[in-house]
């Protein structure tokens, strides 16, 4: 099954950080980080309460059918007809499911089939059951769940989503008849998935109820910190902010330069000075004892996942800093990027990686972590829901606050920045932080 093209999402209503839209007014955000620092830093702020949104990460099961004209694609089907249930689940149920498609080396392994009442690997089937195969389960394919309490999760709960029995010849069968969305993604072999609309008026493909039953719900953890101990043993950090070309051109008026703008604007505020850079822009700081340096690239330096011009700028970028913000597309979680071995020329340092673009959690957590080999190395905040691109400065400046608040004690903890980020998106988008829940470190 050929990989599908890279795609920039775009247009969406609330203008998100899948792809350009019109224009956005650029929003005065100039003290943000000053006024997120302060709160941190201030004891009467922070009472020891935590507050977080009922979410909870869950292993589900999919099961389902599927039938495709040859074994090759028969072979992986199962991971397409996923794709399509992540879009259904996510739009309809408040299930975000993590993309297995794109994973090539491993997906499979998560595939099994029913083979007369036994359930068996591809590859411990013969020719003949090969031939045969239609029911198929994907099994431990983590999600996210909101609304869990409401919902009633409980090892056990099933979730239905309506999906192509057939997911490779759909755009064959039916053209664009099951398309949903804006119309700037328009349906086609590789990204039909994105936009389906099973409800549609006139969608006739062959449909069929997919069962995703919750196998384990994963602990929800008790207060956990970023390592700090490890983020500022050298009395320093070093952040670096990617901002993605928005718009489907390069331009000089593209939205991101608008945002690099406000960006400058909250750390000169903040008491951030200019500095020289070999790429870029650079702000530093001293305060504390603490050294933050933050750089800024721009489309100039790298314009997005697609950028394979650039691509060794973001591979030294991520490799060379110890904070990455990435603001711009996902281009429907079809990049290699995050994948890349280049940018893990360190495993064992550890990083914090804030995935500011579009359904971070479902395409791009799990190759960072498989990057980073160890959980313990890495901390990844992520969006589930679309983050739109007019909060992205203020969301990055307040992360980096609340970071860097306290340094280099650090006591600022992962519920409190995720319980800021996600009042900041105020339902438009919504933040978790993975790789945390074992964290070990505690203030004293």
């Amino acid at each position: 099954m050929r990989r599908r093209r890279p795609i920039l999402l775009a247009a969406l209503p609330f203008f998100v950080a899948c792809g350009p839209a019109e224009e956005a007014d650029v929003q005065d955000y100039d003290s943000t980080f000053l006024d997120a620092e302060a709160e941190a830093e201030d004891p009467k702020a922070d009472t020891g309460f935590v507050s977080s949104l009922d979410a909870r990460e869950v292993e589900l099961t999919l099961e389902a059918d599927v039938q495709v004209r040859s074994s090759y694609d028969l072979r992986r089907a199962p991971l397409e007809v996923g794709q399509f249930a992540l879009t259904y689940l996510r739009e309809r149920s408040k299930v975000y499911i993590q993309s297995l498609a794109e994973d090539y080396s491993n997906g499979e392994t998560q595939i099994t089939w029913k083979v007369g009442s036994s359930w068996k690997t591809w590859s411990s089937m013969s020719s003949s059951e090969q031939a045969a195969a239609k029911r198929f389960r994907l099994n431990k394919v983590t999600a996210v769940v909101l609304n869990a309490s409401r919902q009633g999760l409980k090892v056990g709960k099933v979730f239905n989503a309506t999906v192509p029995t057939d997911p490779v010849g759909l755009f064959g069968a039916v053209g664009r008849a099951c398309e949903g969305g804006d119309g700037h993604i328009q349906a086609d072999r590789d990204v039909y998935w994105y936009v389906w609309d099973p409800d549609k008026s006139g969608c006739s493909a062959t449909k069929q109820t997919l069962t995703a039953t919750v196998s384990t719900v994963l602990p929800k953890g008790s207060t956990v910190y970023p390592e700090y101990n490890k983020l500022y043993a050298d009395k320093k950090l070093d952040v670096i902010v990617f901002f993605g070309q928005v718009g489907d051109n390069p331009s000089p008026s593209d939205y991101a330069f608008s945002a690099i703008r406000q960006f400058e604007s909250t750390l000169k505020t903040a008491g951030f000075k200019a500095t020289t850079a070999t790429k870029g822009l650079r702000y530093a700081r001293t305060k504390s004892g603490v050294t933050v340096t933050v750089d800024i690239y721009s489309p100039n330096e790298f314009a997005g996942l697609t950028d394979r011009a650039h691509a060794q700028n973001f591979f030294e970028g991520v490799n060379s800093h110890e904070l990455i913000v990435f603001n711009g597309h996902s281009v429907l979680g079809a990049s290699d990027f995050w994948s890349d071995s280049r940018i893990y020329q360190n495993p064992a340092k550890y990083q914090i990686f804030l995935y500011n673009g579009c359904l971070g959690y479902e395409y791009y957590v799990l190759p960072i972590l498989a990057g980073k080999r160890d959980a313990a190395n890495v901390d990844i905040v992520s969006n589930v829901i679309e983050t739109p691109f007019r909060i992205m400065v203020q969301e990055t400046a307040t992360s980096i606050a609340q970071l860097t608040a306290g340094a280099p004690k650090g006591s600022v903890s992962w519920q409190t920045i995720m319980n800021k980020m996600n009042t900041i998106a105020g339902g438009d988008s919504f933040y978790g932080v993975s790789g945390a829940r074992t964290n070990t470190y505690r203030p004293r």
